[in-house]
C-alpha cells in the first residue's frame, strides 16, 4: 500500500503509477492519493506515481520495494539408516539413526524424540545422525524433526520394534561318574581323580572344583570332565563340581571324601610269663 500527497498550481487531476516489473493502476483521490493494494514479485519493485493536471503536466516520484518473500515451505527430512524403510526391528536395547535434511533457505537443527520416552539434538542438520536411543521393549515409535530459520518443521516418522533374545535361566545339569562310590566314601591316598559328565540347554563353558578345605581349579574338558590329583586334607574333604554355562548360570554337584592317613602300627604289648 502506498499513499502521499499532490499539488499543482491550478489542480491536479489524476495519481496512477505503474512497477516496472508488472502491473499500473490509478490512486484514489488527487492532492490525497492512496494505492490500497500494489502486487509485488520477488526480488526489486521500481514503482512510479505520476500526478498529472488538466493540462497533461505530469510530475513523478519513485519508491523502490524489495520483497523477500516469506519462507513457508518446510524442511524435508529422511532416515537413511539404519534402513531407508519406514521400520526396522533390533535385539538391541538402543539404536542410532542417521539421515539427511534439505531445504529451500537453511536447516539450522534436527532434533529427535521417542514416543516411549526420551528426546534431544542430533549431531549436523544436513547429514545428521542421533546419539544411541534408549529403546523399550516393543514399538518405539521415533520422530525426527527439521527446522529451518523461519520456524518451519518437517518430520519424518521410525518404528523401530525391540524384542529382546531370549535370555537362558536354565543352570547346566552335572554328574560325578568315576570314581563309583556313594556321595560319601572314604580314601587313602592324598590325592584323588574325579571325571563326569554336564549338560545344558545351550552350552557348558567350563567345569571347576573347589575343595571346602582349601584349594580349587579347572577341570579338563565341560561335557565330559576329568580331574587328576586333587589334593585332599585329612579328614572330611567336601569337593563342589561346579558347571557353568554361557550366561553364568551354574549348575553343582559335591561329593564328600574322608582321607584316612595310614598309622604307623601299634607296638605289641609286653607278655610277661610267670
Amino acid at each position: 500500500s502506498i499513499a502521499g500527497t499532490a499539488s499543482d498550481n491550478i489542480a491536479v487531476s489524476q495519481v496512477t503509477w505503474f512497477n516496472l516489473v508488472g502491473g499500473d493502476g490509478t490512486a484514489t483521490g488527487t492532492t490525497s492519493w492512496s494505492i490500497a493494494v500494489v502486487a509485488l514479485l520477488p526480488g526489486t519493485n521500481i514503482i512510479t506515481v505520476h500526478a498529472s493536471d488538466a493540462a497533461e503536466n505530469i510530475a513523478s516520484a519513485i519508491i523502490t520495494v524489495d520483497y523477500i518473500p516469506k519462507d513457508v515451505l518446510a524442511p524435508v527430512v529422511s532416515i537413511t539408516s539404519p534402513t531407508v524403510g519406514g521400520s526396522y526391528q533390533t535385539s538391541d536395547e538402543s539404536v542410532i539413526l542417521s539421515g539427511i535434511a534439505s531445504d529451500n533457505v537453511d536447516v539450522i537443527q534436527v532434533t529427535w524424540s521417542n514416543a516411549s520416552g526420551g528426546n534431544g539434538l542430533a549431531k549436523g542438520t544436513q547429514n545428521w545422525a542421533t546419539p544411541e536411543i534408549r529403546l523399550l521393549e516393543g514399538e518405539n515409535i521415533i520422530s525426527i524433526g527439521a527446522k529451518d530459520s523461519a520456524g518451519n518443521e518437517g518430520k519424518q516418522t521410525f518404528i523401530v520394534t525391540y524384542q529382546p533374545q531370549n535370555v537362558d535361566t536354565t543352570p547346566p545339569q552335572i554328574k560325578i561318574t568315576s570314581p563309583k562310590r556313594l556321595a560319601n566314601f572314604f580314601i587313602n591316598t592324598p590325592t584323588v581323580d574325579l571325571s563326569g559328565t554336564a549338560s545344558d540347554n545351550v552350552g557348558v563353558t567350563k567345569v571347576t572344583w573347589e575343595n571346602a578345605k582349601g584349594g580349587s581349579g579347572m577341570a579338563t574338558g565341560t561335557t565330559t570332565w576329568s580331574i587328576y590329583g586333587l589334593a585332599l586334607s585329612p579328614g572330611w574333604n567336601q569337593i563342589t563340581i561346579t558347571a557353568t554355562d554361557a550366561m553364568g548360570n551354574i549348575g553343582q554337584t559335591f561329593v564328600n571324601i574322608n582321607y584316612q592317613t595310614k598309622k604307623a602300627p601299634k607296638a605289641p604289648k609286653r607278655i610277661f610269663i610267670r
